[in-house]
C-alpha cells in the first residue's frame, strides 16, 4: 500500500473508475502499449543460507548456490514433481527435502557451500 496520502486517498476513487469495462480495457490496451526497457540481470546467482543447530548444541552453516531464481524454482518442482510420480517420498506434509532429501536441491541445479 502506498505510504503517501494523496495517493492513499485516490485510491478507492480510482478503484471504482478501473470498475467501468471500457475504462478498464482503454487502461490495460494503453500499459499494454508502454515500452519496456531490457535491463541487464542484476547477478549470476540466487542464494540461499541456513544456520542448523542440534541439540547438542553442534551447529553449522552453509548456503545453496543456484542460478536464476525463477529458473531454479521451476526446475525444483519439476524434480519434486517427477520423483513423487516415480513414488519416491512418504506420505504426510513434509517440506519438500524432509520427503525427498536434500539432494533434491543438487538435482534441480543447486550447489552447497557449506563453512
Amino acid at each position: 500500500m502506498p505510504a503517501a496520502p494523496l495517493i492513499r486517498s485516490l485510491l478507492p476513487l480510482l478503484g471504482r473508475l478501473l470498475s467501468v469495462p471500457a475504462l478498464r480495457r482503454l487502461t490495460v490496451d494503453r500499459l499494454g502499449r508502454a515500452p519496456v526497457k531490457a535491463a541487464p540481470r542484476p547477478r549470476k546467482h540466487s542464494w540461499g543460507h541456513a544456520v542448523v543447530e542440534w541439540a547438542d548444541g553442534t551447529r553449522n552453516e552453509g548456503w545453496l548456490r543456484a542460478g536464476d531464481g525463477m529458473d531454479f524454482t521451476a526446475d525444483f518442482i519439476a524434480a519434486v514433481t517427477e520423483l513423487l510420480t516415480h513414488g519416491v517420498g512418504r506420505p504426510g506434509a513434509w517440506t519438500p527435502a524432509a520427503a525427498l532429501g536434500p539432494d533434491l536441491a543438487t538435482t534441480a541445479g543447486g550447489t552447497f557451500v557449506l563453512d
